[in-house]
């Protein structure tokens, strides 16, 4: 007797397999890190003792002018809707300079820019790379200043953060760029160096990661990184003093709250050396010799450069901005 033959089964296709894709950056930096060999299980002995060097030199810095009441005065006018600027101020070009990673963050310097245009001001960007070497940049606003003269414009220099660096450095290694400047402002500047940037250049897996991380994530050259630590910037400013003759106000910051979206920084700073910064900057770090010194203990190092949730933030970008070009120009 002949079996049945067994009920056929439908054969599944064979799915076509995906095709594979490139990883992305986070995952290619985490399979390179993998690969690279063990880094010594050091920290280092850090920057402790080093921050407000400057100040602390046996000739001692030139000393500076407080204008944080004068600060104060005129940000209540800003936010009030009263002119702060005087006449002359709409007959210099505005350049702003932009920090460390500022290509990188959406809406970084966009309303400081867009401040001073509401104003009827002549604003320009300079084109640096935010992560790119000190001298490159200072190269590019080299050029920018010898445009400005070019056409017999005096300009402005407004920069944040490594951009306030660039600004200082740029009338340091070219003093003879003095007369096309009216004023500088800083933001935030690590003039005297970042115990941030110190700590991450000089801790060997630290120093690994930015080696890595920085060409990789950013395009960026992780000695940019390095330039800004205490080591570095010792040997700049002995080799290139910043004229003291250029009117010049800085922004001092610190904060110390968990509303700040670098809190984590900050604390560390406090726990490790006692530092009072803003995140990346000491106080003490962001003093320019000679120059007229804003001194705030309520602002992060994004606040000046970006716009917090309401609530997150006691002031404003552009009112910020506005003020401390009005400043700058004041007669003093």
């Amino acid at each position: 007797m002949t079996q049945p033959s067994p009920p056929e089964v439908p054969v599944s296709p064979i799915p076509t397999p995906s095709p594979q894709r490139e990883p992305g950056a986070i995952a290619r930096l985490t399979r390179g890190l993998r690969g690279l060999p063990a880094a010594p299980r050091w920290w280092g002995p850090g920057c402790g003792g080093m921050a407000g060097w400057l100040l602390r030199q046996p000739a001692g810095a030139p000393p500076s002018v407080d204008l944080t009441p004068r600060f104060h005065a005129l940000l209540a006018r800003v936010r009030d809707g009263q002119p702060v600027l005087p006449v002359e101020a709409w007959r210099h070009q505005y350049v702003l300079v932009r920090g460390m990673l500022g290509d990188e963050l959406p809406g970084y310097l966009l309303d400081n820019v867009q401040r001073l245009e509401r104003r009827g001001l002549d604003v320009r960007e300079a084109r640096v790379d935010t992560e790119g070497l000190l001298l490159d940049n200072v190269a590019v606003l080299r050029e920018a200043l010898l445009d400005a003269a070019h056409f017999g414009r005096s300009v402005v220099l407004v920069g944040h953060s490594k951009g306030g660096v660039e600004c200082t450095a740029v009338l340091a290694l070219y003093p003879e760029l003095r007369r096309v400047v009216r004023a500088v402002v800083t933001l935030q500047a690590p003039y005297g160096g970042s115990p941030i940037a110190h700590d991450l250049s000089t801790t060997p897996e630290m120093r690994r990661l930015i080696d890595f991380a920085f060409p990789l994530l950013f395009h960026g050259v992780s000695r940019s990184v390095e330039e800004l630590s205490y080591t570095q910037r010792m040997e700049f400013i002995r080799r290139h003093p910043y004229p003291l003759d250029i009117p010049t106000v800085a922004l001092a910051t610190s904060r110390l709250s968990r509303r700040s979206s670098l809190y984590a920084l900050q604390r560390y700073l406090d726990e490790r050396y006692q530092y009072a910064s803003d995140g990346m900057v000491t106080g003490l770090d962001a003093e320019v010799p000679g120059a007229g010194m804003v001194r705030l203990a309520d602002m992060d190092h994004a606040e000046a450069a970006l716009r917090a949730f309401p609530g997150f933030s006691r002031y404003h970008p552009g009112d910020l901005t506005e003020v401390m070009v009005a400043l700058a120009l004041e007669p003093r």
